[in-house]
């Protein structure tokens, strides 16, 4: 049960800040995500890095999505197309045929020169084809501040939602006319529609986005994205409270915010966490052996080898 999870983090915390081994809750595997797909050998956010990652073996490919003008979930990191088409324009300002006029591949290599903006539709239907697993990062495309103080303040002295209080949240939302919700809702029609609930995860760095899909699709699982701000550490705590205050499914750490004591605090309340982005070796060893659920990496030959040796993959 939930209070239950509660619970066993706090005894956790108490414990863990001395460890130097695994504590409870420690996974017997490490799952591996492709981060924007392999994209240390093909153009990031493209179909090329998405199959790639699944020749590869890779567990999961990621993704980044955000909306066209006209209202497409397309695939990409930057909210604009310098980087990777060397043009300045603004992917909100673009439409999907717009969008697709430009070569994304280019950059990385030649042969990729074909390469396009895909959507989210396109590349959810070639991770079912391929049979891999998709992270489904939204980005955030609104400024949600004070929406985000607002809920903290409505659900002060509450552990955990109630059924009262989601549905007063639900109404915040509704009425807020905050992008990120519409975003949220809409990546969730797509998901459902091509019937892949169970082959999703939706991670974002956004907390309106998570409170989104929590309350509109509990089926899906949902990760909070997060890291250790060093000169603010209170924001740490705050995206502790969202994580359990809507009983999200994970939260999802900069590999230099990972700590045994954050680590076993998380997995102790029965929750997820990946850990981006990693592509040193050694620092993959050593997450193995704390016993992350999953490693993001843009090098996802890499990180099998690595979790082999390591003893954190069956052999097939």
């Amino acid at each position: 049960m939930r209070w239950t999870r509660i619970a066993a983090m706090a005894v956790v915390l108490c414990v863990a800040g001395c460890a130097t081994m695994p504590q409870p809750g420690y996974r017997p595997l490490t799952e591996v995500i492709a981060h924007r797909g392999a994209s240390a050998y093909a153009p990031e956010n493209t179909q090329a890095a998405f199959a790639l990652a699944a020749d590869m073996g890779a567990d999961w490919f990621e993704l980044d999505c955000m909306f066209s003008a006209d209202g497409h979930v397309v695939v990409i990191h930057d909210h604009d197309l310098e980087r990777v088409a060397g043009v300045a324009h603004r992917v909100e300002h673009l439409t999907l045929q717009q969008l697709r006029q430009f070569d994304v591949g280019s950059w990385k290599d030649p042969r990729f020169a074909d390469e396009r903006v895909p959507t989210l539709r396109q590349s959810l239907a070639l991770a079912n084809e391929r049979g891999i697993g998709v992270y489904v990062e939204i980005k955030s495309v609104d400024r949600d501040h004070e929406l985000v103080e607002a809920i903290l303040a409505k659900a002060e002295g509450a552990t955990i939602l109630s059924p009262k209080l989601s549905r007063e949240v639900a109404r915040m939302l509704d009425e807020s006319g905050s992008r990120n919700v519409a975003i949220a809702r809409k990546s969730v029609a797509i998901i459902r529609e091509l019937e892949m609930e169970d082959k999703v995860v939706i991670q974002s760095f956004s907390p309106i986005v998570c409170a989104a899909v929590a309350l509109e699709a509990p089926d899906i699982p949902i990760e909070l994205l997060g890291s250790e701000d060093k000169d603010h550490p209170e924001r740490f705590e705050v995206l502790l409270r969202w994580l359990y205050l809507f009983d999200l499914d994970g939260f999802n750490i900069h590999h230099e915010s990972v700590t045994l004591t954050r680590l076993a605090m998380v997995q102790a309340a029965d929750k997820r966490m990946a850990v981006w982005t990693v592509n040193d070796p050694e620092v993959m060893r050593r997450l193995a052996h704390w016993g992350v659920d999953a490693i993001i990496t843009d090098r996802p030959d890499l990180c099998l080898e690595v979790l082999k040796e390591a003893g954190r993959r069956r052999s097939p």
